[in-house]
């Protein structure tokens, strides 16, 4: 199979620091870099566009980009089929110009827990006053009072998901 002058023959993933726009939080950003057969390398690529494949390949590739990516800098180059192969040493363009990239969800990292609990305690108490207001209200004999009960129960869910599994009653 020949190898079209614009399809890269290697990608690698390119780690740095960064913050998140609105929280100021620290996070780990990925770039994708593609080698192109002529040599030169492409710049914050996507990594699916850059080198489609079938699933199972694809799997592999984003795995061995990934794993072989260190915490901060340019990993190695992986080609198509998830080995390492040779490639230029630069590292790219600097932070600024790679501030567009998305943060990472690698293997083994999770978000917060307590990011998921204050929405779902938020949601929870707001359910559940919504409904309790429309229950007990004047409209509790219309169809809106049968909302109430379910806007409650809803609350009622959220908030009992946050009850740690040991100490449930029921």
């Amino acid at each position: 199979m020949r190898e079209s002058p614009d399809r890269p023959v290697a990608v690698r993933a390119t780690a740095f620091r960064g913050s998140s726009r609105w929280r100021r939080r620290p996070l780990r950003f990925v770039g994708y870099d593609a080698l192109l057969p002529d040599g030169s390398v492409r710049f914050d690529v996507d990594l699916a566009a850059a080198m489609p494949a079938h699933p199972a390949d694809a799997s592999t590739r984003d795995t061995n980009v990934h794993d072989r990516c260190p915490e901060v800098g340019a990993g190695p180059w992986v080609d198509g089929f998830g080995r390492a192969v040779d490639g230029p040493e630069d590292g790219g363009p600097p932070l600024s110009a790679r501030r567009r990239a998305r943060p990472t969800d690698l293997p083994g990292r999770r978000p917060s827990a307590k990011v998921g609990r204050r929405w779902r305690t938020g949601f929870g108490v707001a359910a559940l006053g919504l409904g309790a207001l429309l229950v007990i209200g004047p409209l509790r004999d219309t169809p809106v009072g049968f909302l109430g009960v379910v806007s409650a129960f809803a609350g009622l869910a959220a908030l009992a998901g946050l009850v740690p599994r040991a100490k449930r009653w029921w």
